[in-house]
This record gives structure tokens, sequence and C-alpha cells, in this order.
């Protein structure tokens, strides 16, 4: 049974996002300046076939992410601003778009599926190119097909085995799409939310292939992912939520801003002290790895990827972007 935005996935957009409660944002002119400063930076480092010049600058979910950046501060396609910069990078990911409906770009297939798929959900409705929902319907499809009988996904198309942070990318691209009209299989999310349940650690958390071995990257995914699909109410949701409240600063290595990514948002849904724990301690430790031209580096998607990973992390903060929407 296919839905849209009622049914299944409308009462985790209506309901889901109200897990613990109702939370606050503030915008300070600190969020502020930092934001502008990074997105000042992605636009002035672009190309003009909408890529950019790093290692991950033609992964088309790497500069999915840097469009969802732009969209999270309010800035639209018709801007005069930043228009040129978003229109550039949503022409890149519809122009390389597979046969088959992937937007792989560069990088791992399906991670870098999701996260486009993911930016043309949420640009859909605000851009008048009469490509994107075409190209979001095919990609849409292919998540849909590609999951398997784990009930996830892993990095290619035809892959038997599924983790929790590739699964992770396609059930938040699923959610935006059923927000944004497209028909999504209720099957599809049921089985996605029972994969991350089979993957829960005892005490809060989700490991990486099986219910073990815990971090914040995936505590994060794992949380949003439960609280966006229905089961906010869910003893796993309340245990991670709890386990990252005791351990939002972990170090993550590489993979820091990929969490905070995750996390900020699962936080946020969570909300209550979940939120206000998060907002206060680690939205300045991300502004504070800020680089002076406006960047953030160091992480595991490049530059490109690491400085549109740390802003969304803030930008919840904006409470604009849909699938930020509680």
């Amino acid at each position: 049974m296919p839905i849209r935005i009622a049914g299944f996935l409308a009462a985790a957009l209506l309901t889901g996002a109200t897990a613990f409660a109702a939370p606050e944002t503030k915008v300070t002119p600190e969020i502020e300046r930092a934001v502008t400063r990074g997105l000042d930076y992605l636009a002035r480092t672009q190309k003009p076939d909408g890529s950019w010049p790093d290692s991950y600058g033609t992964t088309s979910g790497v500069i999915g992410m840097a469009v969802l950046a732009f969209l999270a501060h309010g800035e639209r396609p018709d801007d005069s601003r930043y228009g040129k910069v978003i229109r550039r990078a949503v022409d890149y990911i519809v122009r390389t778009q597979q046969s088959n409906g992937l937007l792989a770009g560069g990088g791992p297939p399906m991670y870098s599926h999701g996260f486009a798929t993911l930016a043309l959900a949420e640009v859909y409705g605000v851009i008048d190119d009469k490509r994107v929902g075409p190209a979001l319907k095919k990609a849409v499809g292919l998540i849909v097909s590609a999951q398997n009988a784990l009930g996830g996904w892993r990095y290619s198309v035809g892959a038997t085995d599924a983790d929790t942070t590739v699964s992770g990318a396609q059930m938040i691209a699923l959610r935006a799409a059923a927000s944004a009209g497209i028909e999504v299989p209720v099957k599809t999310i049921q089985r996605g939310v029972a994969y991350y349940k089979s993957c829960f650690c005892p005490g809060g958390g989700f490991g990486y292939t099986s219910p073990g071995g815990p971090n914040m990257p995936r505590a994060g995914i794992g949380l949003l992912v439960l609280s966006l699909s229905g089961a906010y109410k869910s003893p796993e949701a309340k245990a991670t939520a709890d386990w990252l409240l005791a351990n939002a600063n972990a170090s993550s290595g590489s993979y820091f801003y990929y969490g905070c990514y995750y996390c900020s948002q699962a936080m946020f849904q969570a909300g209550g002290k979940y939120w206000r724990h998060w907002n206060e301690t680690m939205t300045p430790a991300v502004i504070g790895r800020q680089q002076a031209d406006g960047s953030w580096t160091g992480g595991s998607a490049g530059t490109l990827g690491s400085t549109a990973l740390a802003l969304l992390a803030i930008e919840v903060n904006y409470n604009l972007l849909p699938i930020y929407q509680r």
C-alpha cells in the first residue's frame, strides 16, 4: 500500500515530531555569524557546473547536503544572493542521475543516493525546475526496490547485507519524500524500523550491523529514524535519547560532524532536556571548530561535506527545513 503525506508517515510527521517535549530554538548572533560565513564559503568555492573543487566535490550526496545547508537558512532557488548556487547544485544532481534512478555521482552509491534524494525532496516544491519531480520519484523508487531481506540497505544497490548508517540515509530520504507528496510504501517503513530495532544495543544506541558497540553518530541516526517513522514512543527511542544525553560529547574522530548532523536533529525531535543539553553544549563546540575562511575541516566527507554537515547541525535552531519540523 503506497502512501503520501497521509497515513502511516503522516502520523509520524504530526505526532512523532512531538516525541518527548516541545523544545525551544534560538538563533543567536554567534549562530547567524557562523552560518553566514559558512554559506559564503560554499558559495564562493562552487564551480560553474554545480560541483565543488573538493575530494567529495563531485559526489551527489555531498552536493545535496550543501543544497540543504542553504535551504535550512531560508535561502531559495530564486533568491538573488545564493539562488544561483542552489540551482547549479540541483542541476548537477539531476543531470548526473543514472537511468535506474541512482543519484550516486562519486562515493559509495547508496550512501550518496540517500542524501541526494533527501536534497531533492526538500527542494521539490520551491524550485521551478520540472526535472526535479520525476528525478525524485525515480530516486525513491530505487530506494524502495533496493531494500533487502533484512529490511535495510548497504553501499551497493543489490547488496544483501545492511548497516544502520547507509539505511539511515534511505529512511530519512523516504520520510522527506513522503512529506513532499511522493508515494512511499508503508511496508518499506515498517521493515526499516524493524531493522533498526534488531540493531538496538541494550542500554541505548545502535550497532553498525548488529546490537553492539554503540557510538554517537549511530545513536543519532537510530533515534532520528525512530522519531520520524512513528516509533518515537518505543523503549529503544527513549533509551537512546538517554544514552545521548550522557554521551553527547563522546569523541567521534573524523565522524564528528556526521554525528552532530544526526544527533542535533534527533535531540531536537526528543525535545525538553535532551535538546537543551545538546544545544547548550554541542552547538558551541561545532561553531568553535569553524576555520577562518568560514569552512569546517577534518571530517570524513572532505571540507565540503564537513562544512555542510556542521552548518546543518547548528541550523536546526532556525527550524525552517521541512525535515526538521516537529
